[in-house]
């Protein structure tokens, strides 16, 4: 028996839909009944509108930080995929990631040992890796140091990190990864599927920063892989390819039909943008477009190293270019079905 937290996530829906296909029982955690239709819909996004396939799931409806709930739902599982995160660059959401992302994976940790799991797969975050003086490439042993250019989103991932690296002392059997920008159909209005809501739309401006970006079945490929090989007490940084926010926003905008962003934004200007952004959002409740955080990565240019899953799991990964095309496929189709 398998549990997968944050399931109806991008990444915690293409998990289950992954291990029901391989025949696996699973529990799934989510915190309202409701978001079992947000992965009901990645079923029907790779067409796959089996209802008695995704009728095997078992569903639980639940705080992540009852431990009274997670040692019950906890009872016959062997396997735990930790899914669920609270992925802002807001700075109202700290406490939300705090109280998610940390204290919520110290109470799941403490309850799989309590339990006898088998074995726990965390996901974290490139965002939990130090950065490179030099240029050179980031991998697992890139230590995380404190630095006025960490967002609290993985200053919040590291800390979840560390109660899972030291559940593994008291222990526990864990593998982590640490995926870099994760590609895959899901809410387009969240997270990294709103790029291709974005892109959709038009965008003028565009930027040369550059960073990791991965196909979310390669992520899950990886996750399982890693829990079936006898692997443990070890983190994987899971990066297909290194490329600039502004070759993958060229990309989606060929997908769409769209003409590309073509205005280069300078740094001045995005400080000035994300700062009427902050005030836009003080005025109105809603959350700003973009933030101070994400103005510094847009501008940034960081590079991650995949040898080490490559060479362990002799993996090929899916190109980002191929990612787009399926992505961007799915995201037309589900506009025009909603027509």
């Amino acid at each position: 028996m398998i549990l997968v937290t944050g399931a109806s996530g991008l990444l915690g829906s293409h998990l289950l839909l992954s291990l029901v296909k391989k025949g696996y029982r699973v529990k799934a955690l989510a915190t309202k009944e409701k978001s079992k239709l947000k992965a009901l819909k990645i079923f029907k996004a790779y067409n796959i509108d089996d209802e008695a396939l995704f009728s095997q799931i078992t569903w639980c409806f639940g705080d992540i930080n009852d431990s009274e709930f997670i040692y019950e739902i906890l009872e016959d599982v062997d396997y735990v995929y930790h899914c669920a995160a609270v992925v802002s660059f807001n700075p109202h959401d700290l406490q939300a990631m705090n109280h998610i992302n940390v204290q919520g994976t110290e109470v799941l940790v403490n309850m799989s040992l309590l339990r006898k799991v088998k074995k726990f797969c965390h996901v974290s975050s490139v965002a939990t890796l130090g950065k490179t003086t030099d240029g050179s490439e980031i991998n697992e042993e890139t230590y995380f140091v404190n630095s006025p250019l960490n967002s609290n989103y993985g200053i919040s991932k590291y800390n979840a990190e560390r109660e899972v690296w030291r559940a593994s002392e008291e222990g526990l059997q864990i593998v982590i990864v640490n995926p870099s920008i994760i590609l895959g159909p899901g809410d387009w209005q969240t997270g990294s599927s709103n790029m291709f809501s974005s892109a959709y739309n038009g965008l003028k401006y565009f930027s040369h920063g550059v960073t990791g970006f991965v196909d979310v079945r390669d992520v899950v490929n990886i996750m399982i892989k890693l829990m079936e090989h006898n692997i443990h007490h070890q983190r994987y940084l899971v990066c297909a390819q290194n490329i600039a926010y502004s070759e993958v926003f060229n990309q989606m905008h060929d997908c769409f039909g769209k003409k590309r962003p073509h205005i280069k934004a300078s740094k001045i200007m995005a400080a000035m943008v994300w700062r009427l952004e902050k005030l836009k959002s003080k005025i109105t409740g809603k959350n700003p477009l973009l933030t101070k955080e994400t103005v510094n990565a847009a501008f940034q240019k960081v590079y991650f190293s995949n040898r080490k899953v490559v060479a362990q799991l002799d993996y090929t990964f899916i190109p980002i270019k191929e990612s787009i095309a399926t992505i961007s496929k799915i995201f037309l189709a589900q506009k025009n079905a909603d027509k």
